[in-house]
């Protein structure tokens, strides 16, 4: 067999490190709706992350102060019932056996099969960055709604820990509500100064 050349080598490296998601014949990864009995989020995705996979609850930090006056730091749940699992569906077909899963949400939007069944509902990476952004730099706290608000102009974060988070609004009187549309679940919603956004097709 002829030897590989210097750019074949080269070219053989680079197609090695692509996107294994991608690859041919390697099967795609999606962001899947795992629903979970509540107050267990936290404990399932423990469960999850040892199993080897990659999970995501939607938490917020936030400070807590008791009637004693004690104050403690907490992990508030801020989806309830909601484990977001990126795996394959082969995977996914597996993890709906396990006994701490009660199902998968389905995409009531979308075509239902020739068993009149509706597909398996994914998140694209793309709004579930958006979700983990808002989540990890708020400091506010960050509200779910299981049905958007009335869509208003498209908006873009100019100022401050949000800078950079684009949304859709519902303006009030002295504030404005970012939201973060998941599509098939609703919005986590999170309110910010008018002061600090600007259109989202204004000029940089």
């Amino acid at each position: 067999m002829k030897p590989l050349s210097a750019k074949e080598k080269s070219n053989t490296h680079v197609m090695s490190a692509t996107d294994v998601d991608n690859a041919v014949g390697v099967p795609k990864r999606n962001w899947y709706v795992a629903v979970v009995r509540r107050n267990t989020e936290k404990a399932c995705r423990e469960k999850l992350e040892q199993m080897g996979y990659e999970c995501y609850v939607a938490t917020q930090n936030e400070l807590r102060q008791w009637k004693n006056g004690q104050r403690k730091n907490i992990e508030r749940v801020v989806i309830s019932t909601i484990v977001f699992i990126k795996t394959t569906e082969q995977q996914r077909l597996q993890l709906v056996k396990e006994p701490f899963i009660n199902r998968f949400m389905t995409n009531r939007l979308g075509k239902v099969n020739n068993f009149g069944r509706h597909p398996i509902a994914t998140i694209p990476d793309k709004e579930m960055n958006t979700l983990k952004f808002m989540l990890y730099n708020s400091e506010q706290p960050v509200s779910f709604i299981d049905s958007p608000l009335k869509k208003g102009e498209r908006i873009r974060v100019v100022r401050g820990s949000l800078k950079g988070l684009e949304g859709n609004v519902c303006e009030t009187s002295d504030a404005t509500y970012v939201m973060a549309d998941l599509n098939i679940l609703g919005c986590a919603v999170v309110r910010v100064s008018i002061e600090d956004i600007e259109r989202a097709n204004a000029k940089d």
